[in-house]
């Protein structure tokens, strides 16, 4: 009897113990989770022998796994949000770097405008924030870093950006260029036939080579017109009367300064056709030709010397 009556005290002794680690088990898990530790508090759990029958202990194993789940994809749509915000930058960094660059553009507008999709880039964006504490309001943060699409406004930054690039090229075409390459682009215009370049001794206008002065004219005719009515024995005589001519300076004010000085007889018995600056170089065609075939000449002279 007496050994009976000790057995049950050493079991009831034994019981007491296991419920009293499991207790403290239990509560260590509780303190984890509250504080944000679920893998921590996952593992202790599911340490407790039989935990589905103890409290609560398998509800607060569920909690855990749904939330280690949900922070894993909020960790998940943070890093993409990271990668989309980094392509961002380094997109925003090589625009900001051209538009730093200053270079001399043939479309002035388009430096602004590839500022101003700088800006639109940099306002969409996205700050990625710190992880909230409800599992609704980390999936609902989560869902909002996973939307993140800067597409649009990355199309047209980049859009504004080859513009310029282009444009900056184009105008590296136009800016002094060699008579050489002028001759070149000529050859490859429509209705363009003979060219010349003046030297200097036959510059009709005693500008070449001088301060303020041209430093290549190139003289060229065209088929839209009946040379055998033009004035003059060769082309450098007939001179832009023959189809028309292209003017190359140093520099741009030295052109601004010959377009003004034309503009002044424009309209008036001594006009000698149109004229145009375009980088360095003034295109002038005849004032034979009609006011359709001079813009059409224009055109087409301008596109062959900045390679459209």
């Amino acid at each position: 009897m007496k050994k009976e009556v000790a057995s049950l005290l050493i079991l009831a002794f034994i019981a007491s113990c296991l419920t009293g680690c499991k207790s403290d088990d239990y509560k260590k898990g509780v303190e984890l989770q509250e504080t944000g530790d679920y893998q921590g508090a996952l593992e202790i759990y599911e340490g407790i022998d039989d935990y589905e029958s103890y409290k609560d202990t398998a509800q607060r194993v569920s909690e855990c796994k749904t939330m280690i789940e949900t922070i894993g994809i909020f960790d998940n749509a943070s890093k993409f949000a990271e990668q989309k915000n980094s392509e961002l930058d380094s997109a925003v960094s090589e625009a900001e770097a051209l538009v730093a660059e200053k270079q001399q553009a043939l479309d002035d507008t388009l430096t602004p405008a590839l500022e101003t999709a700088i800006s639109e880039t940099k306002a969409k964006k996205q700050i990625i924030m710190e992880m909230p504490a409800t599992q609704d309001e980390i999936s609902k943060a989560a869902n909002k870093l996973n939307s993140i699409d800067y597409s649009d406004v990355l199309s047209n930054l980049s859009t504004s950006k080859a513009a310029l690039e282009k444009s900056i090229k184009q105008y590296s075409l136009v800016n002094a260029p060699t008579e050489a390459y002028v001759i070149d682009c000529l050859k490859k215009v429509e209705n363009i036939v003979d060219i010349s370049a003046a030297t200097e001794d036959n510059d009709p206008n005693g500008h070449l080579n001088k301060a303020g002065g041209y430093t290549a004219q190139i003289y060229f005719s065209s088929d839209l017109l009946d040379q055998s009515e033009i004035y003059g024995t060769s082309l450098i005589d007939k001179g832009t009367d023959a189809g028309g001519s292209i003017e190359v300076y140093a520099n741009v004010d030295d052109v601004i300064k010959r377009d003004t000085y034309l503009a002044s007889f424009d309209g008036g018995i001594f006009a000698s056709g149109s004229h145009t600056v375009i980088g360095t170089l003034l295109i002038r065609t005849s004032d034979e030709l009609t006011a359709s075939q001079q813009k059409n000449m224009e055109a087409n002279i301008i596109n062959a010397l900045i390679g459209d």
